[in-house]
Formats: C-alpha cells, structure tokens, sequence
C-alpha cells in the first residue's frame, strides 16, 4: 500500500528530540575518540549502521562532555543575486530545487510568496536582496514578494550556524530583558494571518484573451484580490499578482479554503490555484513550520584545556551519546568524562611513545595507547588487539617500539562506562589533533 511520511511527522519528532534536551528529561553528551589511524593512507570510512561500528565507536571512546545548547534548524539558503527561487506552496511536499526561504548577508529570513515573471509568465531570476524587518509582505524591483520571518541574533550565529544549516525558533514571551531581534520576532508571529491567500499560481494558461480576465477569489473568508496578466501575441493569461493594499498586498483573511476563478477577457481555459499557509495561525507565526524544521543541532566547545580530554592525541570520530552511565552504572551528569581505561607502572625502564601498541609478556594482552601521565598509561582495546585482560606484577612492551615497564595495578576504570548510553549519532573523519592551545566547535546534525 502507498504511503507517506508527512512534513508534519517528521517536524514533530524533531521537536520532541528538542524537547528533551531543552526541558532536561535526558542528558545528551559529545564523545571523541578513536586514536589509531584508519589505515596506513588514512582513508576515511563512511560509517555504516550495524552492531559492529556502534561497537567500534564505544572501543575507541576517549572522552565525553555535555552539549551546551541545541537548535532546531533548516537547510541554508543565501540569497543570491540571479538565482531563480521558488514560491512558498501548501502542496509541496520536502524542499524543492529552487529554495523558497533565503538567508540575507544581514542575517535575516525573509520566505518568497512570488516569484518575479516577465510578460509570458517565465520565472525571472531575484536580483534585489530583501532587507528590512516589514511585519507585512512587500515586492521588490525585480517582482519577487517577499515576507520577513527573523533576524537570526550573533550568538545563535555562533553555536546553531553552519555552512548548510541555520537556527530557527519559536520567540516565546517577551519581557523587558527581551533583544531588539527578539522583540521583532515576537511582534512578526503576533501580526500573522490566518487564513491570507499568500499568492496565486496560473495551471493552465487558456487562450484568445484580448485583455486581461477577471480573478475571482472565493472561499471561506475575504479580502484576497489579485489581477491577471496576458500575453497578448498568444492570447494566454502567463501570471497572477496579489493586488497592492495599503501597507501589504491584498492577501485577505480567514480562508480555509480558497478557490479561483478566472472570468471575462474574450477567452477561455485558464485556470488556476491559491496557495495558502502551512499553518491555520498564517506565515510567520511559527518559524519552525514555515521553514518545515525537521533537524536539530548540538552544540558544545571542547577547549584545548578542558579536563578528562587529552591534548597532544588525535580522534577521528565524534558521537553522540544520550544518558551515559558511569563505571558503577550511575547516570553520568558531569560536565566532563573520561572514558579510558589506564594502568599504573611500578617501574619504567624504557619510556612509551602514544599510538604504540602494548603488550604484555605473561598474559598477551594488547592495547592501543592513547595518553601518557607520569607513571600511567591511558589504553582501549579492540576486534584488532583482542580484549585480553592484563595482569598486575606483569612486564609490558611496546609492539614495535621501545617503551617497557612493568605494571603495579592492571586496570583502573575510566569514569564512563563507554557500552553505556544511547549511541545515536557517529561521524568519521581525518585525524584532528588537539592542543592546550586549540579548541574544537563541535555541532552535530540530527536530520529526520
């Protein structure tokens, strides 16, 4: 049987997963980790969705910290100067091609109800950047018709913004603590209406109109008026403008539905359809729906300084994991954690060198070293090195190197347990490598 998956669903779900983090009902945390190279050319996997990469990630994990913030957000599209964009319509379904929401170089989100056309009806590409923070729809230059959502503030531009997504967000209440931007916000969702006919698309062009035909706009609820051009080397109606009424166009209001009627003009076939809001409350009322958010974004900075992380190492994969527990199965809700296991050594006869693999000479075991601390060795174990336990009182050397000493307590747990929690996001990538000096903007994508 067909089916499908609504816009609607997929925002809800979005927004729950917000939910959650925003309100605390679960604690969401970045991890790093992985160490050794991903082969001698340092080709990077893409990471697969089975058992065996979720437990690879977990091998590998060094070190977590908490998200400090979370967006919902949308693809982003710049305005560009020549490109052709597309009108906001009720009936479709996703993204299309040609973006009908543009960011500006101001950091304003403007959503397009009418694309510019010339006299037989083909799309004009937008060469006039919308500004301004107009509570109503306007038309530019170039013919396009643009109406403002919000400016998108500098901090939200540094913890939600990416090359490929913006932060999008309901403004709740407003107080005397409110920004400039979020009391314009609040004032565009108040202002929204419900029920406008934002535009008109022609489907059918008709033929043998001497002048231009009368548009009729019926339905539920009033005010929406529009005028109609021809092609008068071809007879057909090519466009549909929304009249100009005083400080807007001529939208109307309280339609729930809407229909069109083209009459007179001495010709005859033309037809076409109004668009009408996502939602009943009118565009600009709610951003999220608008803009058909379906993704959120974790934010949080690891400073080259932060404890449980260890400079002077690399990773080449970043997770996210939801609910971690520590090494006595307690919900983890510090702020940072270790998540290495380490051994600590009576004696060093040779010092070790990070990335080497250990091995001990009673017991076998191997493991990766990822830090060194005076008289302690910070390790994982892999598929590759085997999970062998080592033994206290053992010598361990160095697979192909010259580190050796010998080992006064075998396994001290790290403060996470790195099999606990959900694991729900895994990125692989090149080596990036961290110092006291550095510090690494993580923001990790959820997309439904």
């Amino acid at each position: 049987m067909p089916a499908v998956i609504t816009d609607t669903l997929k925002r809800q779900i979005a927004r729950d997963f917000f939910d959650q983090f925003s309100q605390g009902t679960a604690n969401y945390y970045v991890g790093i980790g992985r160490s050794e190279q991903w082969d001698s050319f340092e080709t990077v996997p893409t990471p697969t969705n089975n058992p065996e990469t979720q437990s690879d990630f977990r091998d590998g994990l060094q070190s977590i910290k908490r998200m400090q913030g979370s967006s919902l957000v949308a693809p982003r599209n710049n305005w560009s100067n020549g490109r052709i964009y597309s009108p906001y319509d009720d009936r479709v379904q996703g993204y299309p091609t040609n973006p009908y929401y543009v960011k500006t170089d101001n950091n304003q989100v403007y959503v397009c109800l009418e694309v510019g056309r010339n006299k037989q009806g083909v799309a004009q590409p937008s060469t006039v950047e919308p500004t301004g923070s107009n509570i109503h729809s306007f038309r530019t230059a170039d013919g396009y018709v643009w109406k403002f959502l919000y400016t998108i503030s500098a901090a939200d531009q540094e913890k939600f913004q990416s090359s490929n997504f913006i932060p999008v967000k309901l403004q709740g209440a407003t107080d005397s603590n409110s920004t400039g931007i979020e009391l314009k916000q609040a004032e565009v969702q108040n202002h929204a209406i419900s029920g406008a006919v934002l535009s008109i698309i022609v489907t059918s062009n008709g033929q043998n109109y001497t002048s231009a035909p009368t548009v009729t706009i019926g339905g539920f609820g009033s005010g929406a008026a529009a005028t109609a051009t021809i092609d008068s080397s071809t007879g057909e109606v090519t466009r549909i403008q929304m009249d100009p009424d005083s400080s807007t166009l001529a939208h109307g209001s309280g339609y729930s539905t809407a229909t069109v009627t083209i009459s007179g003009g001495g010709g005859t076939g033309a037809t076409a359809r109004a668009i009408l809001p996502f939602s009943d409350s009118g565009v600009g009322a709610d951003p999220r729906v608008d803009l058909k958010s379906s993704a959120v974004m974790f934010h949080t900075m690891i400073e080259g300084t932060d404890s449980n992380f260890y400079v002077n190492q690399d990773f080449r994969q970043i997770g996210l994991l939801k609910n971690p527990r520590d090494k006595n199965g307690i919900l983890f809700t510090n702020t940072t954690g270790n998540a290495l296991s380490h051994m600590t050594l009576s004696s060093i006869v040779t010092n070790f060198t990070v990335d080497k693999i250990l091995e001990g000479q009673n017991s076998n075991a191997q493991a990766y070293i990822d830090f060194i601390d005076s008289d302690k060795i910070y390790y994982h174990q892999t598929d590759e090195t085997g999970f062998t336990p080592f033994q206290n009182g053992e010598v361990i050397e160095e697979v192909n190197g010259a580190g050796q000493g010998i080992i006064d307590s075998s396994l001290i747990q790290s403060q996470v347990d790195n099999q606990s929690g959900d694991l729900l996001y895994i990125d692989n990538r090149a080596p990036v490598s961290r110092t006291t000096s550095q510090a690494e903007d993580i923001k990790v994508i959820i997309q439904f």
